[in-house]
């Protein structure tokens, strides 16, 4: 298990860190492939707040709590945490299928919202499939696992490399993670590769679609979770795609009734 704290606007000491740790290892027993933890800790005010993110046997868990002292809100997210795992863990063991899902009421500006995540299909598409899909679906943005047309190709895109297409003013984009960055592990979305699509044709049985590449990438920001929370809570925009600088990943947020769900990849 991969566990990495930081700190924001607070030093995260060695003492708070081996506490944080220590309580981490509680939730190890819910899961046969623990893959990583993700803790962000921060201090707004009075508030000391701590948001975790749990990738584990194909799901991502979510939750943030705040406390008067960072200890306390240690122990209240394990908490929170062990029983929305357990809550899931149920859940999945009634029905055979469920969807790949995660549930947490966030506390944002004083009103409770309701944050659900969702995995894609790991099942790879090449871009002219995904962008059908996306049409037939009526959607308007659509996440998914880069195919490789080649198989003989090198590049193997079978594990971390995703790409999202979106709706921009009258037109499409398309923006994927350079696969070069995905193997180095270091992401700087000015370089991402963003394309312009050209439809001339979305008849799903001759398709006609360009992917005219861009000099640069404008459109797609480095942020948290939370601060794409805030961004779409703003108003303007019913999606965002932005790239999760907590998970190290392409995500789309957007809005559904007074909810909010995020496409995340299925790693």
């Amino acid at each position: 298990m991969n566990i990495t704290i930081t700190g924001r606007n607070f030093e995260v000491t060695s003492d708070v860190r081996e506490y944080a740790e220590k309580r981490i290892k509680k939730i190890e027993k819910y899961f046969n492939q623990l893959i990583e933890v993700l803790v962000v800790m921060n201090v707004q005010k009075l508030d000391h707040i701590v948001d975790i993110l749990v990738n584990g046997d194909g799901v991502q868990f979510y939750a943030i709590q705040k406390a008067g002292d960072m200890y306390s809100s240690i122990d209240l997210i394990i908490d929170k945490m062990e029983k929305q795992i357990s809550r899931y863990k149920d859940r999945q063991s009634d029905r055979k299928a469920v969807t790949h899902e995660m549930i947490e009421k966030i506390d944002l500006e004083n009103q409770g919202v309701d944050l659900h995540l969702y995995q894609v299909s790991n099942k790879p598409k090449t871009d002219v499939e995904a962008f059908l899909e996306m049409k037939l679906e009526n959607r308007e943005f659509i996440l998914f696992k880069k195919g490789v047309p080649d198989v003989k190709s090198d590049l193997d895109y079978a594990n971390k490399n995703y790409a999202v297409i979106y709706k921009s003013g009258d037109g499409f984009k398309m923006v994927e993670v350079p696969f070069a960055q995905v193997q180095e592990a270091r992401f700087d979305p000015k370089s991402f590769m963003e394309c312009d699509l050209d439809v001339q044709s979305d008849s799903p049985a001759k398709p006609k679609v360009k992917f005219r590449p861009k000099d640069c990438c404008t459109d797609i920001e480095k942020i948290s979770l939370m601060d794409a929370l805030q961004k779409l809570s703003g108003g303007g925009r019913e999606f965002l795609p932005f790239f999760n600088s907590e998970t190290k990943s392409l995500n789309v947020m957007y809005k559904k009734g007074r909810r909010f769900e995020v496409m995340v990849p299925a790693f």
